[in-house]
């Protein structure tokens, strides 16, 4: 290996700190950006996916919570139409 690889330090590195506005907004854009990007690769592999009848690598959230309220209030509402029922009928099970 090089001498001079193996002996340095990384120490003159100075981090990076926003300090005005305009370089706040530019790194908000910036990250705004890169998460855009994502969401379109993401986007594409899926659509692909679909074309091709394939299973789907990223599965929504959404959907699944979706369907697990849908069913949650499908049982409140027997369980409130049983007790309807029982009141109608004047208490008797």
């Amino acid at each position: 290996m090089r001498k001079y690889l193996t002996n340095k330090v990384i120490s003159a590195v100075k981090p990076k700190v926003n300090k005005t506005k305009l370089d706040k907004a530019k790194s908000k854009l910036n990250i705004a950006i890169q998460g855009t990007k994502g969401s379109k690769a993401k986007l594409k592999q899926t659509l692909f996916e679909i074309e091709n009848k394939m299973p789907l690598t990223f599965k929504s959230q959404r959907g699944i919570k979706t369907m697990k309220e849908s069913e949650r209030k499908k049982k409140v509402m027997d369980d409130n139409k049983k007790i309807i029922k029982n009141i109608m009928r004047g208490g008797k099970k």
